[in-house]
């Protein structure tokens, strides 16, 4: 998969996120990524990329010149997807992940000031995405999150493809607790089914604590996903203790 981020701080957010997994990701040639600085393709001297929107509003738009001229310089770009991250898009979730992950390329616009000359939905099939319903000084941070979930989902980034799986949006059901030493934190002790060594046992809590994790926190997810005949009798359990 190749990914481009069209933005104004290409250093910076390439400085930032080409590290750790995703950094050796890009070295072993799984992923692509490509920062690409939006002022190189404004069209005056000062390199402007942003004017006041027609109207007298307050505030100032992305251009949507500039933004064309930055898109259609990336060869193949017809055939990626592209993605513009707006509050007023539809909330990314795991299920665009899995549409998009298989793609051969994305190409995110992280969006500045005010928004962009709506132009630019007529000149090209930008997508808006959102990551919630609230507002942030720029779209960087959001183009950044929606990256990494479409990297690590690509076999080998991980090294081990039961991790992607095995996440509790994935799974259907919030993980269960984990612990590690020391044994005991002043009153708090570690679980003694956890430290028995009787694996099944272990399964079986595992599994209780995330039925009840998902009962509590996130019942919604039963909808998605029924529960189990074994996941019914858990259920049955922490209701009649509670």
């Amino acid at each position: 998969m190749k990914i481009y981020v069209l933005t104004l701080f290409p250093d910076e957010m390439a400085g930032y996120f080409l590290k750790g997994l995703i950094g050796r990701a890009v070295e072993q040639g799984l992923v692509e990524v490509h920062f690409v600085q939006l002022r190189d393709f404004a069209t005056d001297k000062h390199r402007k990329v942003d004017d006041y929107p027609y109207g007298g509003k307050q505030g100032m738009l992305l251009k949507a010149d500039v933004i064309y001229k930055a898109v259609t310089s990336i060869e193949h770009y017809e055939t990626y997807r592209l993605l513009y991250t707006s509050p007023q898009g539809e909330h990314f979730s795991h299920t665009h992940v899995n549409e998009w992950s298989g793609l051969d390329g994305v190409i995110l616009l992280s969006g500045y000031y005010e928004g962009v000359d709506d132009r630019i939905f007529d000149l090209l099939p930008f997508e808006k995405v959102s990551l919630g319903d609230f507002i942030l000084l720029s779209g960087e941070t959001p183009t950044l999150l929606i990256a990494e979930a479409l990297i690590r989902s690509i076999p080998g980034v991980l090294g081990n493809d039961q991790c992607v799986e095995q996440e509790s949006i994935i799974s259907g059901r919030l993980e269960y607790p984990q612990f590690t030493s020391p044994r005991v934190i002043m009153e708090y002790p570690v679980p003694d089914v956890i430290v028995s060594g009787h694996h099944h046992a272990i399964q079986q809590w595992r599994v209780s604590q995330m039925v009840k994790s998902t009962l509590f926190d996130k019942p919604s997810l039963f909808i998605e996903a029924p529960a189990s005949p074994a996941e019914q009798t858990v259920i049955e359990k922490q209701l009649t203790q509670g």
